[in-house]
This record gives C-alpha cells, structure tokens and sequence, in this order.
C-alpha cells in the first residue's frame, strides 16, 4: 500500500538553503555567518526542548487516563509513563538524553536549562510528577490521599483520590504549556536581535549578508510558527490528508479507534469509515469542501460515533500541503435529534405514524400520482367500543389493546402500506397502486384480524371496527379532501353497521349535517350543555309516584333545545353514547342519594336509566354502573337499567357478555326493565332467562288502545305475558284520561307519560317528591285539560 511522503510535525526546515548560502558567502560574510550559524544552533535546541515541554503534557494527560484504566481492570501501564515523565523533566533541567515515547519521539539529546523562568518552571513540573505519581500510586492502591505531602506547594483541596489525581494531572499539563511558551518567546527574542545584526550588518553594505539575512528570517519564522500553532491550536480530532490518502492522525484519533497511526496512514483511516459515508469523506478530501461535513467512523468498542468535522483546504500551504479535518464526536446531539424526529412523527404508543406522517405521506403518494396516474386509496379505521374497555378496565389495559390492534393491523396490512394512528382509537392506512376494490379486500382483513377477542387483564375483549374508504383515481388530489372523504365514509359505516363503507359524493351530502351535530355534540360534552330531566312514573291505582326515568336533554348555544331523537343517534353512530351516558348514569346516582339524604324518596321508589345497544356490547358496564353507585354512595335496588329489546337478545361474544354482566348487575339489587317491548323480534324463551323485573309496553300501542282494537289486544297480552314470568308491565307514553283507564283494565301495572307530568329539571322533581301528594287518578282527565299540551316525547 503505498502511503506517500511521511508527515512529521516536528522536522527541521530550511538546513539545505542556510549551508548553501554559508558555503557560498563564508569568504566575505565570516561575522554574519558566525552570528547566523550560533542562532541558527540555539533555535534548534530550543526547537527540541519546545517538543519535550509540549510532550510533558500529553504524558501527564496519558499518566492520568493510564492509572484510570488499571484502576478499571483494564490493560495500562502508568508506571512507565511515570518514569518517562521524571526522567524529560530532569534532562530538560540538567541536560542529557531525554527517553524516548514509544510509537511517538526518539531519545532526545536535550540542553541545560539556563533561562531563570524556564528553569523555575521545569522545577515546579519536576515537584508535580512526583506529587502526580504520587497520587497515582495511591489511586491504585486504594490508600488515602490526605496524607501525602505536596512538594509543589500546591493548594488543593479535593478530597476524592480520582479527582485530585486530574487536578495534578492538569496542573502539570498547564506547567508544561507554559515552559513551552516561555522556550517559543525566548526564540522570538532570538530572531529580533538576529534581525537587528543582519541589519547593521546590512548597512555596512555587505548585500549577500542582508541575503543571508532574509533566508534565516524566513526559516527560523516558518519553524517557529508551525511549532506555536502545534502547541496551542489543537482540536479534539486532528486528520490531514493528501494526495495518497491519509497522511496524519492526531492520538485522538488513534486512540479513539484503538490503531496504531501506521494503520491508519492512507487508505487506513477509510476502513474505519460506514460505507455510507466513505464518499462524502473522500470527497472532502481531494476537493477540499466542503467546510463542513457530517460521517461514522467505528471506535474500538465497535460502535458507531457520529463525527462533525470542519474541512480546511491547506495543500496550498508548504508545511501542510493537504486537507485538514478537525473534527468532534457528536453522536449524542445526533441521537437526540433521531429522538426528536422519531417523536415528531410517530405515535409513542403504538410506533405507528402520527397524523402529521401520514398526510405528510398521502401529499407525496399524490405527488407521485399526478406524474404517474397511479391508483391509490385512504382508509380510516375507528374502533367500536374501545372508551367502554378505558372506563372499566382503565387505560393501561386501553393502551395495550390498542398496542395488540396496531399489531394485528400490520400482520393484515402490506409492508409498503402506511400505517398510521391518527389519534385515540382511530388509525389510517394509505395503500398505494391500490384499486377500489383491492381496499374493500383489505377491510375484510382489518375486520377479521379482529375477530379473534383480545386476552387483557383476565378478560377476552371483543373488539370491531368502522372502516371508511375513498379511492382516488390517479392524477392531481388533495389529501385534506381524501381524508376527510374517507372519514365521511367511516361515519356511514358506524351508522349502517355494516363495518365498511366506500366513499360516494351523495354520502357527502347526506352526512354533513350529521357530521357537524357530532361536533357540536362533543363540544357540548365539554362545555356541560346537558342536563337530566326526570319524568314520574305513578301507580294507576293509588296515584302514588314509584319512580323516575332519568331523561337527558341539550340545550344547545347554536340549536337551542335540541330533540333527543336528533342528538341521541348521532350520539350512537359517533361513539358519543357512552360519554353521555356516563353522565346521565352519574347524575342520577347522585340526584337519587340526594333525595334519599333527604328523606323524600317514597316506598319502592327506582330511578330508572337508559343504557344503549352500543354501551352494552362495549363491555364493561358491570362495572360503570358499580363504580356510580359506590361513587354516589346509592343502594343498588333504588337503581333500574332500562334496555332495548334487541340489545338483550344480541347474539355474539358481545350480547353474550352484556347479558352476564347484566345478570351480576342484577344479583347485586339493581332492577332490569326491557324498554320498548313488543317491538323487537325477541322469544319467550329469551324472556324467560333474562333477568328482567319490568318490561315497558312501547307508546305505539298505548297511543293505539282507544282506537285500535289490535292495539288493545297486544297491550292486553304483553301485561299477561310479564304477569306470567311474574314481572310488572308500565304502559309508556300516557296522554289522555281514557288511555289511562284503559292501560288499567288491561292489566299495566304502572304508567307513565305527559298525562301526569312531563320530565322536568331536578329541581321541579325534588318539589314534586318533598310534597308527597301522587296522582288523584280519578280527577286526572280534568288535571291534563287544564295543563299544557306537552311537544314531543319522553
């Protein structure tokens, strides 16, 4: 390998042309040539001791890394570094052969210290090797410190052994610079009085003396300057490269990468380099730029450091001739940034792209669409009943099904695909070169990775998804728009329940407004818009008030009172059904204890609260409905669930779920009533095992019984069928005197409807209850004349 012209920092310059010159002019120039030839001489014993001054303190600095090292356990040997050290400081000060530092310096033959301030200088180095040494020994014995004498005199207060070693350490490090210093402006003296003679010389006419002259000044500058800029312009990590490689490396270097500089020299060093970076390194190299560049090299442990190095194009420069890199180890700062980035476009949880990553992504796949026609699609995907698993079993284990769906995901999904979590329980795919039809495939897998149930905390999870889907034909297309197409499409399939849906421009128009009552929904959450009224349910035969149906109402700051049948399916199909029917739950347990705090609360009194299909095949409603119970400190039997028909009768690891928490529900006191009754698809034999008290005659019959004989006939038989299964019947829905007979003669136990009040604030309920009075039945027709006609349902 051939490695070019050896660098060597310290060589003499400028021999050849001072002989040369001597040779020629020693006839007539015998003084200037004298005075020349003593200069000349003592500048380069002072050249010397600059060397063996500038080396003390890099053997200081290795003492103390080296006595680390074997206090480590690792391979070092301080002691000779130590002799090393003793011995330059005494042939500086006495003269004589200065030791030679393997793979560095020679032996040395250095001159007797006769400058009074170097020489005090070097007696002060010689005090700190010993009081250094010293505490080195004592380092690696294990002994205290405090006892050792300081022949330097110096002050040091630093108790811990490995401290005050460094302290010595650079206190020895600062010594040496300064008789190196001290040696360089003794030369500067030198060469101004050199000056000064060749000038009078000069004025005696003599022109090859002021030649002579000229040629000295310029070599001994040259020699002094590269000296003075070896010394006091080091950086961390020093490289020089030529024409044939690597021409030099700093100790740092080699120590940082555990290789002799041998190894190192030309093409040495680029073995050390990633193969990534290797270019960009050669390059700076043989052009000189540029100024900064970014690489890896690999150290002696076999990682990967990140180095910043500065490039300085010096081949110009006669000294040099080639390029310099100061560099720095910036692997941190590098690693952070990668954190950072990481952090910025990646969702913590799950690993997966955030929003900002995924639009950022289908901006680039339409970039690439519109130059290439390419198909693509974007799926959004919302998880069906995930706020149920955060509320019962928490969000640790909420965390951990989204991990297992983020996972199940990827195993459904392409490796070329996009996978993304856009926020809570929502996630996104873009899928490019991706038909229409090739998407609605891909849905069909989501679906089924999910239909497995999740194992978490000691429960199976059943889990499913709402998938909207828009493709795009290829060709120009904004992503703002195809997201929100495709989350356009995902609403429609939570309302359908088909679990997918493919975007269409009539979906547009016809979910829109859906779209912004979910949002006013949300915010009305936030801002506490709702409120629960409760309506009384009486006792036909007594007119005694048995209990209230908890009924929300939202009165909205754009909309005004808005109707539950608009607000309460767009609550269902946007997943808002359970944070709303959270609060109603909360707010009833806590307005029942409050009314039997009171002491106001008649015999066999329930407050009754809706729960929907979605709350119950989400999970965890044993649970919820446990937890406000406890929170408000009500009994359970003053509680009643009402259920719809349909939901009780679900089929599925979900219905079969709902039905045995339902049924744990009702082991601990709380009442079951299924509500709407009659107008589902249901059997007896479902009935017969459900655990139910009370079922509601849905307000369709009762509306019916004066008119309609079938009517009558069903709201006859359905309050046979629950006296039967030794449940009670509530005819719902009440609006006329003659409809409350009739209810009566046909069996309901209870009624409920407009005819006696309507649902009223929980202040207006409490006076109700405070005056105890019920219901005179017998006067009622007269009561609801008087009234006012109510608007609405119940």
């Amino acid at each position: 390998m051939r490695t070019g012209r050896e660098f060597k920092p310290f060589a003499h310059r400028g021999r050849r042309a001072v002989a040369a010159i001597l040779i020629t002019f020693a006839a007539f120039s015998a003084l200037s040539v004298a005075l020349s030839t003593s200069t000349t001489s003592r500048s380069k014993h002072r050249a010397t001791v600059v060397q063996l001054a500038a080396r003390q303190r890099t053997l200081a600095e290795r003492y103390v890394k080296e006595v680390l090292l074997v206090r480590d356990g690792r391979k070092a040997d301080p002691g000779q570094t130590a002799e090393i050290l003793a011995a330059s400081v005494n042939a500086l000060i006495d003269g004589g052969k200065a030791p030679s530092v393997e793979g560095d310096d020679d032996e040395t033959d250095a001159p007797r210290a006769t400058d009074p301030t170097f020489r005090a200088q070097l007696e002060q180095e010689r005090r700190l090797v010993r009081d250094l040494t010293a505490t080195g020994n004592a380092v690696l014995d294990g002994g205290s410190v405090k006892a050792i004498r300081l022949r330097a005199h110096e002050r040091i207060q630093v108790p811990d052994p490995v401290k005050r070693l460094g302290v010595i350490g650079a206190l020895t490090s600062n010594v040496s610079l300064n008789a190196a210093r001290t040696v360089a402006t003794s030369t500067d003296r030198n060469v101004s009085n050199l000056v000064s003679t060749q000038v009078a010389l000069g004025a005696a006419g003599l022109l090859v003396s002021l030649l002579l002259a000229y040629a000295l000044i310029a070599a001994t500058r040259r020699q002094t300057a590269h000296f003075r800029s070896l010394v006091t312009s080091s950086t961390d990590l020093v490289l020089v490269f030529g024409a044939s490689g690597c021409r030099y490396a700093s100790e740092s270097v080699t120590s940082m990468l555990d290789r002799r500089q041998e190894d190192l020299l030309g093409d040495g060093f680029a073995r050390f380099v990633h193969d990534e970076d290797r270019a960009t390194v050669r390059a700076a190299c043989s052009t000189g730029g540029p100024r900064e560049i970014l690489f890896r090299v690999m150290n002696k442990f076999g990682e990967w450091r990140h180095l910043e190095a500065h490039v300085t194009d010096l081949r110009s420069d006669r000294d040099i001739g080639g390029v310099v890199l100061n560099a720095r180890d910036v692997t941190e700062r590098v690693r952070l940034e990668e954190q950072l980035t990481e952090q910025a476009f990646h969702d913590s949880l799950t690993g997966l792209a955030n929003r900002a990553l995924f639009r950022d992504r289908v901006d680039q796949a339409l970039t690439r669409s519109e130059r290439s026609q390419d198909v693509l699609a974007v799926m959004l995907v919302d998880l069906d009943g995930f706020k149920g698993v955060n509320d019962s079993l928490g969000h640790d284990v909420g965390d951990q099904l989204l991990q297992e769906v983020a996972e199940r995901f990827g195993s459904a999904s392409r490796s070329s695909d996009t996978l993304a979590r856009l926020g809570g329980d929502e996630f996104g795919l873009l899928l490019e070169g991706t038909s229409e039809s090739q998407a609605i495939i891909l849905a069909g897998r989501l679906l089924k990775s999910l239909s497995e149930p999740v194992r978490l905390a000691g429960h199976d999870l059943a889990i499913g998804a709402s998938i909207g889907i828009v493709a795009h034909p290829g060709g120009p297309g904004k992503s703002d728009e195809l997201i929100r197409h495709a989350d356009v499409a995902m609403y429609a399939a939570k309302e359908s329940g088909r679990g997918c849906e493919v975007f269409h421009q009539d979906m547009a128009r016809e979910f829109g407004e859906t779209l912004g009552l979910e949002h006013e929904l949300r915010l009305g959450l936030q801002g506490d818009e709702f409120e629960v009224y409760y309506q009384p349910e009486v006792d036909p035969a007594h007119g005694e008030i048995v209990g209230v149906e908890a009924l929300v109402r939202w009165r909205s700051p754009e909309r005004g009172l808005v109707s539950p049948g608009d607000f309460i399916p767009a609550a269902e199909a946007s997943g808002l059904i359970g944070p709303l029917g959270d609060y109603v739950l909360d707010q009833a347990c806590s307005q029942t204890a409050s009314w039997l705090s009171e002491s106001i609360l008649p015999e066999r009194f329930i407050t009754w609260v809706n729960l929907s299909g979605r709350q119950l095949s989400s999970g965890g409603i044993c649970e919820r409905v446990r937890g406000a119970l406890e929170a408000a400190g009500l009994p359970a039997h003053l509680l009643g669930l009402e259920v719809t028909e349909t939901a009780m009768v679900r089929e599925g690891t979900a219905g079969d779920r709902a039905r045995a928490e339902l049924k744990q529900l009702h082991e601990d006191g709380v009442h079951i009533a299924i509500d709407d009754f009659g107008t589902g698809f249901s059997s007896l034999g479902h009935l017969r095992r459900f655990p139910v008290d009370l079922i509601k005659v849905d307000r369709s019959f009762v509306q019916g019984v004066e008119h309609d004989a079938k009517d009558a006939a069903i709201t006859a038989n359905l309050a046979s069928l629950a006296h039967a299964l030794g449940l009670k019947a509530i005819a719902e829905g009440v609006e006329s005197a003659s409809q409350l007979e009739l209810v009566r003669e046909l069996g309901c136990d209870l009624v409920q409807g407009f005819l006696f009040a309507r649902p009223m604030p929980a202040g207006d309920m409490t006076q109700m209850l405070i005056a105890g009075e019920g219901f005179d039945t017998r006067s009622l027709s007269e009561h609801f004349g008087a009234g006012i006609m109510p608007v609405g349902g119940a």
